[in-house]
């Protein structure tokens, strides 16, 4: 797992570094590690890291600045790979793969990936992103800042998505770290709070 972090935050260093980690959200398992930090090494929130590195890209996109993504991937050596039925790209090193997904809002663009001319890549439209891109925090780790689902948000979107699974052992990986972080989050007046007004 040593290896795949190193890459990881090298991923995340370089994209900060260009001015692109701003613009877009962390989701996904990797959340976990920030979310853990956040709550000063909190041991209740578990440290489940996958394969899998994504990244949503909010939509409607604000992105400011023009920074080809796939030259800055190519870099730390992930090959993309082009699925030819739907058009939609993913980045692929031997330790991880890397994804742009995108909230399909209103009916969707079907199959078809979201272009992001700014950042030269696709996304593939995903449902229920909106929840995450809606309710957002910012982490300061070292020398970049990460912007992460809220947890609560993040926990509400498992709980969703995880019934829709078609991978029985994603559905369970999903339900179990839904539930725990659902149980420490329930133990602060704060958070709390941000879970009444985001489930309103």
């Amino acid at each position: 797992m040593k290896r795949k972090s190193n890459l990881f935050f090298k991923t995340l260093n370089l994209l900060y570094g260009e001015g692109v980690l701003e613009d877009i959200i962390l989701i996904g398992s990797w959340c976990h590690y920030f979310y853990r930090f956040y709550f000063s090494n909190a041991p209740e929130i578990p440290l489940l890291r996958t394969l899998d590195i994504d990244f949503l890209i909010p939509n409607p996109p604000k992105i400011r600045k023009d920074v080809n993504v796939p030259e800055i991937l190519n870099s730390l050596d992930f090959i993309p790979s082009n699925n030819y039925l739907t058009g939609h790209t993913k980045y692929v090193h031997p330790e991880l793969e890397l994804e742009f997904l995108i909230a399909d809002l209103g009916r969707g663009k079907g199959n078809k990936p979201y272009q992001i001319p700014k950042l030269h890549i696709n996304a593939q439209g995903l449902g229920f992103l909106n929840l995450l891109q809606w309710h957002t925090i910012k982490v300061k780790y070292e020398d970049m800042i990460v912007v992460l689902p809220e947890p609560a948000a993040y926990v509400f979107h498992k709980f969703i998505i995880q019934e829709r699974r078609l991978n029985k052992e994603k559905q369970k990986r999903d339900l179990s770290s839904a539930k725990e972080i659902g149980e420490f989050l329930l133990q602060s007046k704060t958070q709390q709070k941000k879970i009444t007004d985001i489930f309103d």
